[in-house]
């Protein structure tokens, strides 16, 4: 199976590392051409419990060098993702894709997208990026894999790639998967990013904490079908899991770049203000973050 990552990521680079190493032909799109030549030279090697394998892979920079029928996965910023389905609408066309993106804005455009089969996928892996080529797998989590439309079929060969380092599940509603992960980040998330925490240490500080279980109990409230497959002792357990990760959103305000808070954030919030005073301060105090990065 051939399929191509656009986006050379944390997440990217280990989704590509664990297909390659199912036997899959995989490629990466990258922003920079630097990076595309690095991997093609010298492949993307993946650490896990001090072992360095590396893996031989294609990459490119340029979209109009894309193999034409293979499955696309897109491990991008929310920000990125118009631009790029766009461009592959009009010049790729290919039979399937997949999202991995944090939030639930990229739902919708699974729907509305020409491209005649789409899913979506949730990670709850833990990855850091070492070098342009090098990624650390620091948590075992699940990559879960649910159909926007069009079916699952031709997402099936990437379940070759399940293992005990990198279990892959079978899900039959991508909202449903998707909105268990994004209430999930917004409990990690914003307080990482503001208190400039890693996800483990809130578990061990108290105040972070109980700040993390006021969100859970505004979004239980609120979303309480969800609540009832996700409890809090499984929000804990995702902080356990990626322990020494820094959240996307602590990384993007480290960088200075703009936070997904509308995708993750604002998503949740809609309709639902008044009753979750809390989450609501914290994305008025990452916007304002944003809007002072701006200014700078």
């Amino acid at each position: 199976m051939e399929v191509v990552i656009a986006g050379a990521g944390a997440m990217g680079l280990l989704i590509g590392s664990y297909l390659a190493e199912a036997g899959m032909s995989v490629s990466f799109l990258t922003r920079r051409e630097d990076q595309a030549i690095e991997l093609r030279e010298y492949g993307v090697t993946r650490i896990q419990n001090d072992r360095e394998i590396t893996f031989q892979v294609a990459a490119f920079s340029d979209l109009t060098r894309a193999p034409r029928k293979a499955m696309w996965i897109l491990a991008l910023k929310s920000i990125d993702l118009h631009n790029v389905v766009e461009k592959l609408e009009n010049n790729v066309h290919p039979e399937h894709l997949m999202f991995i993106q944090n939030g639930l804005r990229h739902y919708e455009l699974g729907l509305s997208t020409s491209i005649p089969s789409v899913s979506a996928a949730s990670l709850t892996h833990g990855a850091g990026k070492r070098d342009d080529r090098t990624v650390i797998h620091n948590g075992v989590g699940v990559m879960s894999i649910a159909p926007i439309k069009g079916g699952q079929k031709l997402s099936f060969p990437l379940f070759e790639a399940d293992s005990p380092s990198f279990p892959i599940l079978h899900e039959e509603d991508a909202y449903q998967m998707l909105l268990r992960k994004v209430l999930v980040n917004c409990c990690i998330n914003p307080l990482t990013a503001i208190l400039e925490l890693k996800n483990g240490e809130l578990l061990t500080n108290n105040s972070a904490h109980h700040l993390m279980q006021v969100i859970y109990g505004e979004l239980a409230a609120e979303y309480p079908e969800i609540a009832k497959k996700l409890s809090f002792s499984d929000v804990e357990e995702v902080c356990r899991s990626t322990a020494d990760n820094r959240s996307s959103m602590f990384v993007d305000k480290r960088n200075k770049v703009p936070m997904e808070i509308d995708t993750i954030i604002s998503a949740v919030l809609e309709g639902h203000e008044e009753k979750m005073p809390t989450l609501k301060l914290f994305e008025t105090l990452l916007k304002a973050i944003d809007e002072r990065k701006e200014d700078t």
